[in-house]
Formats: structure tokens, C-alpha cells, sequence
């Protein structure tokens, strides 16, 4: 079942945010999404259209919109991925937004693949001033099949 996030559902979801992106982003120093938590969990949050995962009463993913088309967080717990839960979580923002941009980490290829798959094109290549990891800027619009920029051959 996927439903909109209330403020009760905050702590569940900084939870399984951080224990995701501590395993999908090894490559950044733990400290750094530790020293987040609060970030996320009192601003972030409040300010995007969150949607929830629930399979038996528990939270196994999670997508924020900010801004109104921009995916701030997709997530998906560790034990449930693979399972269809991140397609279910897209294909719900995809029916009720006509464009999407996001960023990936160009290291989290698992990631890229998945937006890839999913209509993701690459705009540009930036580095997070935040980490100084490589980053990529993605975008969807309905309808649009054109590629945007590519990084490397077969890239889409």
C-alpha cells in the first residue's frame, strides 16, 4: 500500500533513510549522514510530498518530491530491494507529476541503472560541493523518450 507521509511517520522514515544510505553510499564517511538526520527529519520532510511503502504494517520504502518535481529521496530497505517496491514508489510520483529531475552519485550504480531503466536521461554531470562526490543530474518528462547528454558509450 502506498500512502502520503503525516509527522508521525517521521522517525520510521529518517530511520530507514539512514540505514540505506549508509549501505548505498559506502563511499561517503558515515558522519556525514549522521550529522543529517536532524536536517532531514525536522526540514526536509516537512517541505516535501512524501509517500510511504507499507507491506504488512511495515515501512519498506519511501520517495520525497521537493519542490514539486524534484525527487529528494527514493529509498527502498535494504532487505526489500529487488522486490518491485522502488518501481511501485516511481510509477506513483510518475502518474501524478509530468516531469521529475533528481540526483544520483555517479558511484551509486545501482541507483543510475534503476532511474535509467525508468526514463531517467543525464542533463549534466556536477560535483557535490557537500561530499565531492561526482554527481548526475537526471531528468523525466511524460512522453519524452530523447536522450540528453551522454557520459559514457551505451549511456542513456
Amino acid at each position: 500500500m502506498i500512502r502520503q507521509a503525516t509527522a508521525a511517520d517521521y522517525k520510521k522514515i529518517v530511520s530507514l533513510w539512514l540505514e540505506t544510505s549508509l549501505h548505498a553510499h559506502a563511499f561517503i564517511k558515515a558522519e556525514y549522514w549522521q550529522n543529517a538526520v536532524s536536517y532531514v527529519e525536522e526540514e526536509l520532510l516537512s517541505a516535501a510530498e512524501t509517500y510511504l511503502f507499507f507491506d504488512k504494517r511495515e515501512l519498506k520504502g519511501f520517495v520525497s518530491i521537493v519542490d514539486g518535481a524534484y525527487i529528494g529521496a527514493l529509498f527502498v530497505k535494504k532487505t526489500y530491494q529487488g522486490q518491485g517496491i522502488g518501481k511501485k514508489l516511481m510509477d506513483y510520483v510518475k502518474r501524478k507529476k509530468s516531469s521529475l529531475s533528481l540526483r544520483v552519485y555517479v558511484k551509486n550504480k545501482q541507483a543510475l541503472r534503476f532511474y535509467q531503466n525508468y526514463g531517467f536521461k543525464i542533463l549534466r554531470e556536477e560535483v557535490d560541493e557537500a561530499t565531492g562526490e561526482a554527481e548526475l543530474l537526471m531528468v523525466w518528462s511524460m512522453g519524452c523518450a530523447s536522450g540528453h547528454f551522454k557520459r559514457h558509450q551505451g549511456d542513456s
